[in-house]
């Protein structure tokens, strides 16, 4: 197939960047591709296994990235910080994408720190693991999971994003279209909560005097309820930051609904009843 980008640079050759990269290899979408990452290692050991097939030597100066495509894959806050501090070295008429976890900050950022002559379209791949660095990227990461592109911008971008469209269908993504404040509602649910939760379940035990002996009579629902809480704070501390007032509203959803299972065990404790409520959390309807 003929190259659909001239050369893309990754931007973070971590688990979700090394990955994008491989998946562009295999699919053949882009001709070349490049690479910078603050940190050297990761940076050459992305160049030595082939992940990228050189450095985009524009991010190691103050040059100007001849790419076409620019895809960040960082933490929430560095990307931030790329957009605000390295901005002016995309190339004009590039289009830059992003992996971030959150979008509304994000986007805010690119509308604030690219100029006219470069296109943002903010990204979220659905997919990854607990487990992260390029050690643990491979190629398929992205097929069958959701991928999801902001769709608030206009007109102008409609070329650029139909060829990232496209560039992620060759890697059997699920692309979906969505406002930034769509997203961030959406992700606060059904990401930013379990992660929560997780985490608040695993604090719960390991607080226990007994931690070490509950954790041996764990079962397989317990690993993975709490497999989550691996996950680092390094890039869940930017995400929270980002999306706090989407994640109280979720958390107050689900405190609600603890608090009426608390109250409601209580009550049976101590003076008998039913346990109506709580039976319809569990999906169960009509009477005992």
């Amino acid at each position: 197939m003929t190259a659909l980008w001239n050369r893309v640079t990754i931007i973070g050759c971590g688990l979700i960047g090394a990955s994008f990269a491989l998946a562009l290899r295999r699919s053949g979408a882009s001709a070349q591709i490049a690479g910078w990452d603050s940190s050297g290692s990761e940076l050459d050991e992305a160049v030595r296994t082939g992940v990228i097939d050189e450095v985009d030597q524009a991010f190691a100066n103050t040059g100007v990235s001849s790419s076409d495509l620019i895809y960040l894959a960082m933490p929430v806050g560095k990307i931030i910080e790329f957009l605000r501090e390295r901005g002016r070295q995309v190339g004009p008429g590039a289009v830059v994408t992003d992996a971030g976890s959150t979008k509304v900050e994000i986007c805010r950022a690119a509308e604030l720190h690219l100029s006219k002559a470069q296109q943002f379209i903010g990204g979220h791949p659905v997919a990854g693991s607990h487990l992260q660095g390029l050690a643990h990227a491979r190629s398929d990461l992205f097929a069958g999971a959701p991928y999801v592109l902001v769709a608030d911008g206009g007109p102008d971008e409609e070329e650029a994003r139909t060829a990232l469209t496209t560039t992620l269908c060759l890697f059997g993504a699920c692309v979906t279209s969505m406002t930034a404040d769509e997203h961030d509602r959406v992700m606060a649910l059904v990401s930013h909560l379990p992660q929560i939760v997780s985490s608040a379940l695993a604090a719960v035990t390991k607080d226990q005097p007994d931690a070490d002996a509950l954790f041996g009579l764990s079962g397989p629902g317990y690993r993975a309820m709490t497999r989550l809480a691996a996950s680092s704070w390094s890039m869940w501390g930017d995400i929270l930051t980002t999306n706090s007032t989407e994640t109280v509203a979720a958390l107050d959803s689900l405190v609600g609904k603890l608090t009426a299972v608390r109250d409601e065990l209580r009550e049976c404790s101590e003076h008998g009843g039913k346990l109506n409520m709580t039976r319809r959390l569990f999906g169960e309807s009509g009477p005992a």
